[in-house]
């Protein structure tokens, strides 16, 4: 009996502190789920708004196509005035050196 009773001696005070350490344990665990957790958001918020710059980038990028195309429209337009132009005074000159 003397050898149970030192036994349960020995046994409650590693009993507490298995369980404190199990505490501790899930605390740090706890502590650990959290700041992963607040990585996470973190990341995820950094990932909305390099999702929004790009879509910016991609609205800014579809702006300066169209303009570059409306640019190229009015040179072409341009360029055919000035061959209209150059034609109509190769044959004025024509016209007139055969006189």
């Amino acid at each position: 009996m003397k050898s149970l009773t030192k036994l349960g001696a020995v046994i409650l005070p590693l009993a507490l502190l298995t369980a404190c350490a199990n505490t501790a344990e899930m605390d740090a665990l706890k502590a650990s789920v959290e700041a992963a957790q607040s990585t996470a958001d973190t990341a995820l918020s950094t990932a909305r708004n390099a999702q929004s710059t790009a879509d910016t980038a991609v609205r800014t990028a579809n702006d300066a196509e169209t303009a570059a195309r409306n640019a190229q429209d009015s040179a072409d337009a341009a360029q055919s005035s000035v061959d209209e132009c150059c034609a109509k005074i190769d044959r004025m000159f024509e016209k007139a050196m055969s006189k």
